[in-house]
């Protein structure tokens, strides 16, 4: 149904209720009459023929009104209908019943809710025939006639003309529609009536139960909160129709004065709370959503205040919350539709059918319409209309999820057999990769092995080559397990950057000395450049940062037979921020954007076959792009096939003073290293392995230290706690030993009362992650070195936390030589 044929069938439907609910006149005529009963008619109504005098104060009583001849005007309208006032009323008619043969006859009030009213029969004498006290404030069985409505039964086998004076008070509608019944056709016509409301209850009950049961198998609240509404609906109308005193609160006249306030915050509760979760207002709409709310709490305010206050008090305080709750939900209906809502369609056009119904029943009872059959169950006949189309909102809802659920499971699906195509590749990369790098670890580690196997029987100068390729092949296998384990923890996400302040120049000096080493090998030709403006010092994560050179260096001349390999080393911005730009050309193989785009994978190779030209793990550029990831840094790549590759590397670092880096002789200035033979000085090592205590020994004491060794940290305290003639200049530190690690061992050092509270202590370690250095300095220790050490790092760390004096060649105190414990 488009938008525009469902307001052209709402406007229908609200002209059609209108024109069907005009009263068949609208003012009676000024004539005042007698009722008249006849055999030629069964039912009769006081239409024209009643007078009515207010009584403000509800003071007057009936021999007060004969006393004082009080004056009663004619009634304007068809029936009595004075709205919500405070006032009580006094109506007078004659009736006539000569012209009948038929004596027995019942006079019906056609409206349950007035709460007190006090009949009189009197003769044309003006003696009393017959009295009544009605009202929904007395229990239902005091009732002389046993029916929803105020019936009482009239005879005029003595008098055929009587007159009748009834007083009304009543805190709802003051409306007294008067109908005069022959007896046995008051019973006809009203059995018709109740089986039009049982038809309207039982749909009622069939659409409560169903709906209950689609809540217990989907378990979906909406449906929750439609069957209050529909439960609280109900019990509306059974307030208002007088069914609910008749059958079910009968002894409690207490409930029947607050049920009909109840219900209609009930209905207002449930109503918004259901337009809410229907709707979605929460999620789409804000200000429809804030009115519902606000109509959510006015309708909990008539719950509690029916309770509590005064019943006339929360009625004249309910019709204005009724108004507001039709007109909310109208507008959040008519706002949902206009913003495409398809599930708004049928919910806009049954509360457009409530809403006429139910204006139709508020103008009845505020007395601006007359209460006829149409008026009086308006709200009915629109409600009926509601719920069957609430019922085709929420079955047309269920095939619009049934279809986002297939979508979405489509979706799944789709997503879940792409991921499954992406896991079996993945599985395919990692077990290349694990043959790869089962390759790549045994190939240096035949060359360790063999070339120790013929040191065995070689002596001099093939001894020594023999060693120098031991040497070499260890080189290349712990640079592979390096490389692992950087990629590794980059790719899992543990790495901590580690900022360290350090010279540009010894960084860019090794780089040069390694790639031009490799050129040369190759007969390639190879340029540096440094741009002006380079710092002296840096600070940032100076390993993050070799890794990534290096693995870009390393891919440019494997994969350069010929040419010319470049270097640019500048300083730059990176968003807003220093960087340290490095460009790499070279006039290698070049890639293809497929096979660019694949070496960028997880231990993507261009090409991963047995017979592949170029060796390596495959893992260069992701690990390059895992380093720019860790510190938000950037890489770009340009490569050509058959004509070579041009990479930029963007990596934040923090320049530190003015000085710049220099070329001197086409290589960056030299590094001043103190001479070997000019150190003197002492050493703990504490060290658990006798390999490694007999290889730093041997290193150490190349740099003239004298070195005394521990199996263990407590071993270590019982040495710098015991008796000495000398003093401990550095401390050597494994981390993991047994009895007592280095990290307890130097925590214990720095807090005892001995002269190396505060002597230098490295970490000499395999613990080589990226937090594993933090570690060690929260413990207390002043530097760090990742086993395998080489002499040049073993050097590097002594000139840096010597003592200056005996970096000078003052002699120790104490006997030279080696202690072990």
């Amino acid at each position: 149904m488009k938008q525009r044929d469902l307001a052209a069938f709402i406007v229908m439907l609200g002209l059609a209720l209108f024109v069907v609910c005009l009263p068949s006149r609208a003012l009676a005529g000024p004539t005042v009459g007698v009722v008249t009963l006849s055999d030629q008619i069964t039912h009769n109504s006081s239409d024209g023929k009643l007078l009515y005098v207010e009584d403000p104060l509800g003071q007057w009583s009936l021999p007060y009104i004969l006393s004082e001849n009080i004056q009663f005007s004619p009634y304007p309208k068809s029936v009595f209908n004075e709205g919500f006032t405070s006032s009580s009323y006094w109506l007078k008619m004659e009736i006539d019943g000569s012209a009948s043969s038929k004596h027995h006859w019942l006079m019906e009030i056609n409206y349950p809710l007035l709460d007190v009213i006090n009949i009189f029969i009197l003769s044309q004498d003006e003696e009393l025939l017959a009295s009544y006290e009605l009202g929904d404030l007395k229990a239902f069985h005091e009732r002389s006639f046993t029916h929803r409505n105020f019936v009482i039964p009239m005879d005029f086998d003595q008098q055929s003309k009587q007159l009748m004076y009834i007083n009304v008070h009543t805190t709802s509608s003051m409306q007294v529609p008067l109908n005069f019944w022959e007896a046995n056709h008051f019973i006809e016509q009203r059995s018709t009536e109740q089986y039009g409301l049982g038809l309207y209850y039982g749909m009622m009950l069939v659409m409560f139960l169903y709906n209950f049961f689609l809540w217990t198998s989907i378990r979906d609240n909406d449906y929750l909160h439609y069957i209050g509404y529909i439960a609280a609906f109900a019990g509306l109308q059974l307030a208002t129709s007088g069914l609910g005193y008749q059958f079910i609160w009968a002894g409690s006249p207490w409930f029947e004065q607050i049920a009909v306030p109840l219900t209609i915050g009930l209905v207002g509760v449930f109503g918004t709370t259901f337009t809410r979760g229907f709707l979605q207002t929460r999620i789409h709409h804000r200000y429809a959503d804030f009115s519902l709310k606000l109509c959510l709490v006015l309708s909990a305010l008539i719950c509690v205040s029916s309770v509590v206050f005064d019943i006339a008090t929360v009625m004249s305080t309910g019709k204005f919350v009724v108004v507001i709750f039709l007109v909310t939900v109208f507008y959040a209906s008519a706002a949902m539709l206009m913003k495409g809502q398809r599930e708004a369609r049928f919910f806009l056009a049954a509360w457009v059918a409530l809403i006429v119904g139910g204006m139709i029943t508020i103008s009845m009872m505020l007395g601006h319409l007359p209460n006829n059959l149409w008026t009086t169950h308006a709200s009915k006949i629109g409600s009926g209309i509601e719920i069957v189309l609430l019922s085709f909102a929420l079955a047309d809802r269920i095939k619009i999820l049934q279809r986002a659920k297939l979508h979405a499971e489509s979706l799944v699906k789709k997503e879940l057999e792409e991921r499954a195509e992406r896991l079996a590749e993945s599985n395919r990369l990692k077990n290349d990769f694990l043959a790869t790098i089962s390759h790549e670890f045994r190939t240096p580690l035949n060359g360790i092995l063999g070339s120790l196997e013929l040191a065995r029987e070689e002596r001099g100068n093939q001894l020594l080559s023999s060693l120098q390729d031991a040497r070499s092949s260890a080189s290349d296998m712990l640079e592979l397990v390096d490389n692992v384990l950087t990629y590794t923890e980059l790719q899992a996400g543990n790495r901590i950057l580690s900022p360290e302040t350090t010279e540009l120049s010894p960084m860019i000096r090794t780089t040069v000395d390694f790639v031009r080493q490799r050129c040369d090998a190759k007969n390639l030709e190879f340029e540096l450049k440094l741009l002006p403006g380079l710092p002296n010092h840096i600070r940032a994560d100076i390993k993050c940062i070799r890794h990534a050179v290096k693995a870009l260096l390393e891919n440019a001349i494997k994969f350069t037979e010929h040419g010319k390999v470049s270097v640019s080393v500048g300083l730059n911005r990176l968003n807003e921020r220093p960087c340290l730009e490095i460009s790499i050309t070279d006039t290698g193989i070049g890639m293809t954007a497929t096979e660019l785009e694949r070496v960028q994978e997880y231990f993507g190779q261009a090409d991963s076959s047995m017979q592949r030209q170029y060796q390596g793990l495959g893992i260069g550029l992701s690990l390059v792009r895992a380093v720019c990831h860790v510190m938000e840094g950037q890489i770009t790549i340009d490569s050509t096939k058959h004509q070579g590759s041009t990479i930029n590397l963007r990596l934040p670092v923090q320049p530190l003073g003015n000085s710049e880096v220099r070329l001197v002789r086409d290589r960056p200035e030299t590094v001043h290293i103190t001479p070997i033979e000019h150190i003197r000085g002492r050493a703990l090592i504490v060290e658990d392995n006798t390999v490694n205590q007999r290889v730093l020994s041997s290193m150490l004491n190349k740099l003239q230290l004298q070195v005394d060794v521990a199996d263990n940290g407590e071993k270590a305290l019982e040495i710098l706690n015991g008796p000495r003639q000398y003093h401990y200049d550095m401390i050597f530190m494994d981390c993991q030993m047994p009895v007592m690690d280095g990290f307890e061992a130097t925590r214990r050092i720095r807090s005892a009362s001995i002269a190396e509270k505060d002597c230098p202590v490295i970490a000499v370690t395999a613990n080589a992650m990226s937090g594993d250095e933090q570690r060690c300095l929260d413990a207390g220790m002043n530097d760090y070195l990742s086993k395998p050490v080489a002499m040049e790092k073993i050097r590097t760390m002594v000139v840096k936390w010597m003592p200056e004096e005996k970096l000078r060649g003052q002699a120790p105190t104490g006997a030279s030589g080696q202690q072990s414990v």
